[in-house]
């Protein structure tokens, strides 16, 4: 492997009372690759907020852009290409809340330092909603009802995803415990054949596809020392129907212990075939003390049969000063018995400077 070095650098100014601006730089320097020897990503953002919108109300702006240079000689592409841009204007008050954003990624953004999970994408996501207050029942802390909207396009503008979510009601009671149904309403277009199993067992035919989906979750108090979630749902998925079952449980034997164990089944009947997945996740929290403390994850899923493991230790050395100390490993199951894959470990030091 060639030499790297990194340098990610972040400023952050207060602008009045509620607002700011950001400035990011990050470098990546590569010896003896065929990359260029340097590439670099530059973005802004800007938070404009108020509390005193209509005299007592909230209202936030947010606007940001980012764009790094070329990753690889004679790169054929634009400014707007390597770039990323959105807005989000956000109402988060009570009753009546709601925002909306929106956000594109360009065919050619791939900054050196960071990731991006998709490109090439306009994205646009409203949302609103109501949550009533009820201090005249007892029994019944607030009932909310709320409206998303994604509408997420190629840079042809041609639609590759829409949802629609109705969450017609959410009912919290006093004790904290809660109740929730959720519908959706999906529009999907692939554009080429689609391995679901990634084993090209199953493939999904291109073209368009519009399912639905109900989910109904019921959770317990979550500040009681055993916390209890459920989960079910059934909707249409690809070319057949998609089950989901889900349970979490959470235990506090003690103050600063958390313990949690997680378990997800997606039953899926496709006309191409089926197949059942499995994912069980366990995490724990250990709190030594105020500014010490541990967080351990162990997951497995019976489709890609692999075992991950992630320790992650936080010493606060005092506010905005930050040590993490992580290590993480995988294995694969191979005939009955797990094989290691990768071991990684690394250290992150933040520190805050405020002028």
């Amino acid at each position: 492997l060639n030499e790297e070095d990194f340098t990610v650098a972040r400023v952050v100014h207060n602008v009045g009372q509620e607002s700011r601006i950001g400035v990011i730089y990050t470098r990546r320097s590569s010896l003896g690759d065929e990359a260029p020897p340097v590439r670099q990503t530059v973005g802004v953002d800007l938070d404009l907020s108020t509390s005193r919108f209509l005299e007592r109300k909230n209202l936030q702006f947010q606007v940001f852009f980012v764009a790094h240079s070329t990753n690889h000689p004679g790169e054929a592409t634009s400014l707007a290409d390597r770039s990323t841009r959105g807005f989000r204007v956000s109402y988060p008050n009570i009753p009546f809340y709601a925002h909306a954003s929106y956000r594109e990624f360009g065919t050619g953004y791939d900054p050196a330092v960071g990731f991006a999970s998709r490109n090439g994408f306009r994205r646009f996501q409203p949302s609103a909603g109501y949550t009533l207050l009820t201090p005249g029942v007892s029994w019944l802390r607030a009932v909310n009802t709320e409206l998303y909207f994604e509408y997420l396009m190629g840079m042809d503008f041609r639609p590759e995803t829409v949802n629609v979510w109705l969450e017609p009601v959410n009912l919290t009671f006093e004790t904290g415990a809660s109740t929730e149904l959720r519908l959706q309403r999906q529009y999907e277009r692939i554009g080429f054949p689609f391995d679901i199993r990634r084993d090209g067992s199953i493939i999904i035919p291109a073209g368009e596809y519009r399912n639905s989906k109900v989910t109904y979750e019921v959770g317990s108090p979550p500040s009681r020392r055993i916390y209890l979630v459920a989960e079910a749902g059934y909707q249409g998925f690809w070319t057949g129907t998609r089950t989901d079952v889900a349970g979490s449980i959470t235990v506090r034997p003690y103050p600063g212990i958390n313990i949690t164990g997680d378990w997800q089944r997606s039953m899926v009947d496709l006309a191409e075939g089926s197949f059942s997945t499995d994912l069980f996740r366990f995490r724990g929290n250990l709190d030594l003390t105020p500014t010490i403390s541990f967080t351990s994850i162990v997951q497995y899923d019976n489709l890609s049969e692999l075992v991950g493991f992630y320790q992650r230790m936080r010493w606060i050395i005092r506010p905005g000063a930050d040590l993490f100390l992580v290590y993480s490993m995988n294995w694969l199951n191979e005939e009955e018995r797990f094989r290691p894959l990768e071991t990684s470990g690394g250290i992150k030091l933040t520190y805050t400077f405020r002028f």
